[in-house]
């Protein structure tokens, strides 16, 4: 774990961090890694996109 990222613990344990957060890594824990990884990294980018596209709606750019 590097210094700068959170353990598994520490975010479970974290107030501030949302239950949809915290349930996804509690499923996720037990899965193949790089798969999960591979996931998130989707599941990142299509939000990622979408929050663009919203700000863009709102802002007319």
């Amino acid at each position: 774990m590097t210094p700068d990222r959170p353990s598994l613990e520490t975010l479970i344990n974290d107030p501030t961090v949302s239950y949809p957060l915290k349930a996804v890594l509690l499923v996720w824990w037990s899965r193949d890694p790089l798969d999960a990884a591979n996931d998130a990294a989707a599941l990142a980018s299509v939000m990622g996109d979408r929050a663009t596209a919203l700000l863009e709606q709102r802002h007319g750019a």
